[in-house]
């Protein structure tokens, strides 16, 4: 293995929670119930289609774009101010990957400026050595463009990457892309399907460290 991809919410830091706890309260201000279940079947897709996938759920939603940009609003708001934790063990195992001089990649569905805000805000930025974003592709996760794009620009086999995600659409996307990819649980439990695709899922970071260093006894 010579180089790792992360992806960023949900993957490096547990932002997932606090997104949806934001979507809960505006949905609710407009008269609708948002269920878990739906928004976990959205997370790890690009926020550019949201507004599709919200109104194929509960119908036509008037006000849509009055929310969207009220929850863009906190949502950069708590981006600039670092608000999210870091998932157990991010750090230090970001720390042995660069002892071990293997290279290190963000595969995200977020735009590349608030992407870059949060890694330098959350003192991560220097661990990585490029980024891939929702910006600079033509289709979302689940779709594999997003892994195809970072696997050109490491130049590597796919064989040498190894890919860390927490989300279904973010788990189909890399495995799409011929990549073999790790789970970290966190806000969303993928389905016995996505499981099968993974090479295995931890809780955190602490878990994956913790088997490297016994592997290594």
């Amino acid at each position: 293995m010579s180089v790792v991809l992360f992806d960023l919410d949900g993957t490096l830091i547990d932002s997932e929670r606090y997104y949806f706890s934001i979507w809960q309260e505006l949905m609710a201000q407009a008269g609708y119930r948002l269920e878990k279940d739906f928004y976990q079947s959205v997370v790890g897709s690009p926020t550019s289609i949201l507004k599709e996938k919200f109104q194929q759920h509960f119908g036509e939603i008037p006000m849509f774009d009055r929310l969207f940009e009220a929850f863009m609003d906190r949502r950069k708001k708590a981006q600039k101010e670092g608000v999210f934790p870091l998932t157990k063990g991010c750090y230090e195992y970001l720390e042995y990957l660069k002892r071990k001089n293997i290279s290190c990649g963000v595969v995200t569905s977020s735009y590349q400026k608030e992407a870059e805000g949060i890694l330098e805000n959350m003192g991560l930025a220097p661990f990585f050595a490029f980024g891939v974003y929702g910006d600079q592709v033509t289709k979302g996760k689940p779709d594999p463009e997003i892994y195809h794009k970072a696997i050109q620009i490491t130049n590597q086999p796919a064989d040498q990457i190894l890919v860390y995600e927490d989300s279904p659409n973010g788990i189909l996307s890399a495995v799409r892309a011929g990549l073999s990819c790790i789970h970290i649980k966190n806000f969303v439990a993928p389905t016995p399907e996505i499981e099968r695709l993974v090479n295995s899922s931890h809780s955190d970071f602490w878990e994956v460290l913790s088997l490297k260093d016994s592997s290594s006894n």
